[in-house]
């Protein structure tokens, strides 16, 4: 018998139960980290779904900026989760449509700092940039979007959630730096 391209042959032996027993127990050990080395290699780079991720997050920002609430629903998945800041979950394509409904903003800019495809599930992190209107002042922040493989090959917004960076002028007066993550 072959397993992971090991050639594993069973001998014949005269030995008493309780041999083999011991026998048994110490190639058990050895059997299963042999059959952990079967498991999945590392994924090749997918250079074809990195480029539909970051084609399906090109949507999301024209989409966006125009104030499209249908096509900007339609990039989330069936049961995608929207997770605002200051806001509790939004789950569901249809829910995630009626918070869009509130308004989007023009002028969105996303920076993607790291786009990853692995499979069918796909990942970008980055930052936004909001310019300031008659309304509202400019908003910059952070994401993570996570996309699925749809059946049909499409790539659909499963997660998405972002927060604004904070700014000096807003820090509380303390004066100590933030603590290190590690």
């Amino acid at each position: 018998m072959k397993a992971c391209g090991a050639d594993l042959r069973w001998t014949k032996r005269k030995d008493s139960k309780i041999s083999a027993r011991m026998t048994a127990l110490v190639s058990l050990p050895a059997f299963v980290l042999l059959l952990a080395g079967c498991g999945d290699r590392p994924a090749a780079p997918d250079p074809t779904g990195r480029q539909a991720v970051e084609s399906a997050i090109r949507r999301y920002v024209d989409a966006s900026n125009r104030g499209d609430v249908t096509t900007l629903a339609s990039l989330y998945a069936d049961d995608a989760m929207l997770l605002p800041p200051d806001h509790e979950p939004i789950q569901g394509r249809e829910a995630i449509r009626a918070f869009w409904r509130q308004g989007t903003d023009e002028g969105l800019e996303v920076t993607n700092l790291a786009v990853e495809v692995s499979g069918n599930l796909g990942y970008l992190v980055g930052q936004y940039h909001l310019p300031a209107t008659d309304e509202e002042p400019a908003d910059s922040g952070k994401y993570v979007m996570c996309l699925k493989r749809q059946r049909d090959g499409s790539w659909k917004v499963t997660a998405d959630i972002w927060n604004q960076s904070g700014d000096a002028d807003e820090d509380d007066d303390d004066s100590s730096p933030p603590p290190a993550v590690t």
